[in-house]
């Protein structure tokens, strides 16, 4: 969650950097930068930065970009001086507010754009790493940042490094040694959302610097609940009180990689029957189908944690459901079969719950649970999908001013799984990324 939080963070703050001062005639040339990252690259997101900025309360118009009069305040108002002035000196930078791209190769992170006034970008990046811009051939390079003509490149992995020759191999791609020789990467250049993203799961898993355990675990939880899971894209949007966010898993084929399991569907109803408030709600739908399916996957492999758990739930028909807030209190339902619960009940017991019955529901529970969320707000959020979290506005790995719930649900779609992330302003009124920028601001 923590990763999460920052990702949201890291999204505000690049609606601020790339105000700039003016733009080229050229409305974006998405294959243009597509062109210049290598075919290994192992993730790729495209970000519309004119349909960002414009979200985020800038008035672009023609050539220029000028912040609205609800991000100028934000940027007058910044708590943090330093952040103050440095978002004052961005409303200039020279970058050219079209069309701009994030890639990973290896364990680099970059980020790639066009430049629309040279000498205003150099002065901003010499500025900030305090060095004058050096020429190597075709590229000049100050800190982690390279240009050629009207291109830059930021190895935002590293904090005063690139790597020269790394950008004039991008610079030097055919066609076919590019992303566009993959077919799914080459889709990414029909800009139907503000961001939209493709990603190899070997590869990210490689560079996220995870050990190789949890590559491990990771790597073999997919191949047992995914066929032929290869790759991922994603799609991204910023509207009036709300950010949506959609990703799904691809097969080596580019279509929908098809879920192992059957898929049940969350009842609202169930979630509703915990009551209450909390600060974060859980669900999962699960039907005897599932079991089965799980108990005859870890079926004959020996000792088996999964195995046992799935010998355990066997009676489970229906929606699971907890509530939870800290430290460690939760509120819960699991609807059941009726019979043969006597092991999951006591399995339960050990954990230090409390267990009731109350016709073919189990409750449970420990401690008191309270918090912004209501149950029938997170049921709203949760019905429908196969898995879920809703979080409220004030839990520990938010903690946004601007936020007021955010949402994590895995929804059954064309045979496979739909990942889908929602999170909800406080202000219905204004543009969420507007709202994230204001409070990360206040938080600096």
């Amino acid at each position: 969650m923590n990763k999460i939080k920052g990702i949201l963070y890291s999204v505000a703050l690049i609606a601020l950097v790339i105000m700039a001062g003016c733009s080229s005639d050229r409305s974006g040339d998405v294959r243009g930068l597509l062109q210049t990252i290598p075919s290994d690259a192992s993730m790729v997101t495209v970000v519309d930065l004119k349909s960002v900025l414009e979200k985020a309360g800038c008035e672009v118009d023609g050539t220029k970009v000028k912040p609205g009069k609800e991000i100028a305040k934000v940027i007058s108002e910044s708590v943090d001086a330093k952040t103050k002035e440095m978002l004052e000196r961005l409303q200039d930078g020279g970058i050219d507010p079209s069309v701009a791209a994030i890639f990973i190769e290896g364990y680099n992170t970059y980020l790639t754009g066009f430049i629309a006034d040279t000498d205003k970008f150099k002065t901003l990046i010499e500025e900030e790493a305090k060095e004058k811009f050096r020429s190597e051939g075709e590229v000049e390079v100050c800190g982690n940042m390279a240009i050629s003509g009207e291109h830059f490149w930021g190895c935002v992995s590293s904090n005063n490094t690139i790597n020269v020759n790394d950008v004039k191999h991008f610079l030097s791609l055919s066609e076919k040694q590019s992303i566009l020789s993959n077919e799914i990467a080459a889709k990414l250049e029909d800009l139907e959302h503000d961001m939209k993203g493709w990603g190899d799961i070997k590869g990210c898993l490689n560079s996220v610097g995870l050990d190789f355990t949890s590559r491990a675990s990771v790597t073999m939880a997919l191949e047992a609940m995914f066929v032929d899971a290869v790759e991922f894209v994603w799609e991204v949007d910023f509207e009036k009180g709300e950010l949506d966010a959609d990703m799904t898993v691809l097969n080596s084929k580019g279509g929908i990689a098809k879920f192992n399991f059957p898929a049940a569907k969350i009842d609202g109803d169930a979630v509703k029957k915990i009551g209450g408030t909390a600060d974060s709600f859980a669900a999962i739908a699960v039907n005897p189908e599932m079991v089965k399916k799980l108990k005859e996957e870890t079926g004959g492999k020996g000792f088996s944690m999964i195995g046992m758990l799935a010998g355990m739930i066997s009676c489970v028909d229906g929606t699971c459901a907890v509530a939870l807030s800290t430290p460690g209190n939760l509120n819960g339902v699991i609807s059941t079969t009726g019979h043969g619960t006597a092991d999951l009940v006591n399995a339960l017991g050990q954990f230090g719950l409390t267990v009731s019955k109350e016709d073919n529901v189990l409750r449970v529970s420990q401690g008191e649970v309270s918090g912004p969320l209501s149950a029938s707000d997170a049921a709203e959020a949760l019905k429908g999908a196969l898995a879920g979290v809703v979080y409220g506005g004030n839990e520990k790995p938010l903690k946004l001013e601007a936020i007021s719930t955010m949402s994590i649900t895995f929804k059954p779609e064309k045979g496979g799984l739909q990942a889908e992330i929602k999170v909800k302003g406080k202000d219905g009124k204004k543009n969420i990324l507007l709202a994230l920028i204001q409070s990360a601001s206040e938080r600096r």
